[in-house]
């Protein structure tokens, strides 16, 4: 049984290795449509508020047994499900999202599931409904930024999904010190409890034979190498609770870890943005 993952959280005055910060805004919106169009559709039409994002918007689903791969991704860009093999779920509910932020201290928005602020409703282009690919663009309700998330579609025979993240600066003045944040908490297997351990491009959690039934592992990858970024393993109740999960910088735990409940991240430095210019990073799920 997956747990339910608490969602308070508390603002935090701290920032390690790249940025973090309060949220500067509180707009909340969820759609009540599923567009099937290849042109961008908002996702306003029932009017409801939401802070969850668990509302399927693209599934996957390849193979049998040790050879399935599984994934789910929402309405708002949240990884909901990666499953490989059958009967080994990764992700924890409403447990997985992203931030962005400038300034050390400043959030503009942040969205891991169970809890966001800070944009505003998505727009979709999604070729087949309820398939992948799916793109999803959402502006922080600040005005400052545009946020385009394209999760392509699984790759079967790897065992992993790559989702690019492009951020335009919407403001007429030049952005300093902009950092985007992934991160989730997972539990490799049937437990909440696993090893992490990072490079200086990847982070992953998994299990070692004889401590779960089966072991594995999943990891998440820095695939744009020249844009500097930081790949960390932070505790579950620092993520969870205390509110790292609300911004771009964790509290980084020791790696490799001995035994128990984490949370990991890849947290790319995007530098400065004129007005009107965009950058483009890439990242990796995939099962190990």
């Amino acid at each position: 049984m997956k747990r339910t993952i608490p969602l308070l959280a508390t603002t935090m005055t701290l920032a390690v290795l790249v940025f973090g910060g309060v949220a500067v805004s509180q707009q909340r919106q969820e759609e009540g449509s599923t567009p099937s169009s290849q042109s961008p559709t908002s996702d306003k039409s029932s009017g409801d508020v939401s802070i969850q994002s668990t509302t399927t918007k693209a599934s996957f689903a390849s193979g049998t047994g040790a050879n399935f791969l599984g994934g789910k991704v929402s309405n708002h860009g949240n990884l909901l499900s990666f499953e490989s093999p059958a009967g080994q779920e990764a992700a924890v509910p409403a447990a997985e999202g992203y931030a962005l932020c400038t300034d050390t201290f400043t959030v503009h928005g942040h969205d891991t599931g169970g809890v966001e602020e800070g944009f505003g409703p998505p727009k979709f282009k999604q070729p087949n409904p309820g398939k992948f690919p799916l793109t999803i663009t959402r502006k922080t309700t600040d005005g400052e930024f545009q946020l385009k998330q394209v999760w392509s579609k699984p790759d079967a025979t790897e065992k992993d999904v790559t989702l690019t993240m492009t951020v335009k600066n919407l403001s007429n003045a030049t952005i300093f010190d902009i950092a985007l944040s992934r991160s989730g908490d997972f539990d490799v297997g049937p437990g909440a409890t696993d090893q992490g351990a990072r490079t200086d491009d990847s982070v992953w959690l998994w299990d070692e034979p004889g401590t779960d039934n089966p072991a594995g592992g999943l990891m998440l990858k820095a695939l744009t190498f020249g844009t500097p970024h930081s790949p960390r393993i932070e505790a579950q109740s620092d993520w969870a609770t205390t509110g790292t999960r609300q911004r771009c910088s964790p509290f980084p735990a020791t790696t490799p870890t001995a035994r128990g409940d984490f949370a990991m991240r890849v947290a790319y430095n995007l530098g400065f943005l004129s007005p009107g210019q965009s950058k483009t990073v890439k990242l990796e799920y995939g099962r190990m």
